[in-house]
């Protein structure tokens, strides 16, 4: 077990499990750890737990709080079973209250999107809406956002990984009662190895320490596994621990993706009879075809092996390289 699971191993896996599940004892052998960016394992590593330990830890050292502002409990508002992506029921990775009243959602991010931005203003306002249509009051709670980023959102910040975003007028926060935090986790891994963060000690600088032993398969340093918190992390995240059923669920997903894509072409094709074939067909082609090619730069742009690409695209592997 000398590799690491990435992105663009974890997408292979999927690939193999949706041949046959059993495919699964294939990668149980060849890694420890499962990939904890994807959004059934971060689901099921972060929310199976009753007492919600390894989430509110994780929550506490991202947003900064100690003392009487530290999160102490923490209730799930979305119990849906990890790994299950519902668009219509589902807006963030998870939602939660604490015990104080406040909102907590959490957002993993793997690719860059230029619609993000967009979507975490859409998570939040919906929040906001569902709070004011409960209570007919236009109180709202302490809302916080916190984005586990695994691209730079903010490149030109070179030595900053976490960024606390506000909106401000005249030097002061417009409005405190909204927080939203972003971490910039590979960023992170780049300051750790150029030995910018050596002196950093904050609980955040060590869970991401943590998350690197399990995403980068490193022996785990001392200080980690003095840490009662990480070693149950640890143990969580292995891949020998999880079932085909969690995954097959991913797999589901994927193959869904690939489906809208080629529904949406015969959906087209079929209006484009209505309205005159060769316009409509032609058009849907060529969205169709775009959307493909816009999938396959994105799965090259996450080091997904171009053999792969070129076999859920349908493009020769001269076209994706050219992308």
């Amino acid at each position: 077990m000398n590799q690491n699971m990435d992105c663009s191993q974890h997408y292979k896996m999927l690939k193999d499990m949706e041949k046959d599940p059993k495919n699964l004892a294939k990668y149980q052998k060849m890694y420890k750890y499962a990939y904890l960016l994807s959004d059934g394992v971060f689901k099921i590593v972060f929310t199976e737990e009753k007492s919600h330990s390894l989430l509110i830890s994780l929550l506490n050292a991202m947003l900064d709080l100690h003392g009487g502002d530290a999160i102490g409990e923490i209730s799930l508002e979305m119990q849906e079973f990890p790994g299950i992506f519902n668009k219509k029921n589902c807006i963030v990775d998870i939602i939660g209250t604490t015990n104080a009243g406040e909102k907590v959602l959490v957002e993993i991010q793997q690719q860059k999107d230029k619609f993000f931005k967009d979507r975490v203003e859409y998570y939040v306002s919906r929040v906001i809406e569902n709070q004011v249509h409960k209570s007919e009051k236009f109180e709202l709670p302490h809302i916080y956002f916190l984005g586990l980023l695994d691209f730079e959102l903010f490149p030109e910040e070179e030595h900053e990984y976490i960024h606390h975003v506000d909106e401000m007028c005249h030097g002061k926060k417009f409005f405190p009662k909204i927080q939203k935090v972003f971490v910039e986790i590979e960023k992170f891994f780049k300051l750790e190895k150029l030995g910018f963060t050596k002196d950093d000690e904050s609980d955040a600088a060590q869970w991401l320490r943590a998350i690197r032993v399990v995403i980068k398969e490193e022996p785990a340093p001392e200080k980690i596994m003095q840490n009662e918190t990480f070693r149950r992390l640890l143990e969580s995240v292995k891949l020998i621990n999880f079932a085909e059923e969690l995954f097959n669920c991913e797999v589901k997903k994927m193959t869904e993706v690939m489906a809208e894509r080629e529904n949406a072409y015969a959906e087209g094709k079929e209006e484009g009879r209505a309205v005159g074939y060769a316009e409509g067909a032609s058009a849907e082609r060529t969205k169709a075809d775009q959307e493909k090619r816009q999938m396959a730069k994105s799965l090259k742009e996450q080091n997904v092996d171009v053999s792969i690409i070129a076999k859920s695209t349908g493009f020769s592997e001269e076209e994706i390289l050219s992308l």
